[in-house]
């Protein structure tokens, strides 16, 4: 990837960052989640594979997820979130048709560092309900 794609996307990540910040402030109980991890990772989409420098997610208080996947595209996906029976860092999600088009269904779990400002982990597994093709994620946070 050139230094000008990574510099657009690592703007990207900054601003979405300082925008969630700005909004909504430090967490509290019941207010928005916002995430970030730099890290390594794969998204396949079927046969294909692409890597994943970093990935931002943002949990609402609605229980809806925002979850911003940078690889050499920039990769949104909308979900539902639910806690974890055992953990307060480790959600549930379930994939959704959202308002950006997405056409993914499927589940995953969401890992977040102590203080809920990282990503620890990322997966999800999911199938396209357009071509059928299965697409997972695997992300590790640095």
């Amino acid at each position: 990837m050139c230094n000008s794609r990574k510099i657009i996307t690592a703007s990207v990540v900054v601003l979405t960052l300082l925008w969630g910040t700005l909004v909504f402030g430090e967490h509290q109980e019941g207010d928005t989640r916002l995430a970030h991890s730099d890290g390594k990772g794969t998204i396949r989409v079927g046969r294909e594979e692409f890597k994943i420098s970093s990935a931002v997610v943002k949990l609402l208080p609605d229980y809806k997820a925002e979850i911003t996947l940078v690889s050499e595209i920039t990769i949104f996906v909308g979900a539902t979130w639910s806690n974890h029976a055992t953990s307060q860092h480790e959600f549930e999600l379930q994939i959704t048709r959202d308002a950006s088009g997405s056409t993914l269904e499927g589940t995953g779990k969401l890992f977040l560092s102590d203080d809920s400002k990282s990503v620890k982990r990322l997966t999800l597994k999911c199938v396209s309900r357009t071509t059928k093709r299965p697409v997972e994620v695997n992300f590790e946070g640095k």
